[in-house]
């Protein structure tokens, strides 16, 4: 199988830098331009199947894509939900900075033991985010399927596909509106690219410039 990932255009909240987990924040301008960029980077591609968080970011971005897809089947997936932020959702980040410092230490450091506040914790996002995959490889073994989704989910797909001990997630950068493609053989999955955005020139978002997710 051949797995295209996207991480939703730029939101309205990423924009201000405010947390937003589950909560359904929509794309900004430059979300909605960034989503259109990619789906003309994509559109020669053979896509076999979509999903996507039902989260309207993620799926605005996919139904970007679909317009040159008509044809390629397109499902909704709670498996592809970004991780529930908890009391964080809908908090600034220089709010989460000043009032939960602890939380958002272990959080970036080690997020395999942290849960936020009355949120979900790694070990339930990891579990379905990996059943979602183990289902997929089974279904799609020998075709292509994009995944519109989110940044922890994007980061889980990566980590898990090299190996990598999943407390190093937060050193993995994913751009808004970027692709990320492994491929999955009898042997090993092989990660091809990571958080590519050629495509959008001068509408890149910048690590520098988001401090919320």
């Amino acid at each position: 199988m051949r797995l295209i990932i996207v991480r939703h255009g730029e939101s309205e909240w990423n924009r201000i830098h405010r947390y937003q987990g589950q909560m359904d924040a929509a794309l900004s301008d430059l979300g909605l331009r960034q989503a259109e960029a990619l789906a003309e980077r994509l559109k020669s591609e053979q896509l076999d199947q979509i999903y996507t968080s039902k989260l309207q970011r993620a799926a605005r971005t996919a139904q970007a894509i679909a317009l040159h897809h008509p044809n390629t089947p397109f499902a909704y997936s709670d498996a592809l939900l970004e991780i529930h932020h908890g009391e964080w959702q809908g908090k600034y980040a220089d709010e989460i900075t000043a009032n939960y410092a602890e939380g958002l230490r272990e959080w970036r450091e080690h997020p395999t033991r942290s849960q936020m506040p009355g949120g979900e914790s790694f070990s339930n996002v990891l579990k379905r985010t990996l059943d979602f995959l183990e289902q997929a490889l089974v279904q799609h073994r020998d075709q292509t399927v994009l995944v519109s989704t989110h940044d922890v989910i994007v980061k889980i797909f990566v980590a898990h596909a090299l190996g990598m001990d999943m407390d190093r997630i937060n050193r993995i950068w994913v751009t808004n509106a970027s692709i990320s493609v492994i491929e999955y053989s009898d042997e090993l999955p092989y990660l091809v690219s990571l958080s590519e955005a050629c495509h959008l020139g001068t509408l890149a978002s910048t690590r520098e410039g988001q401090k919320a997710l």
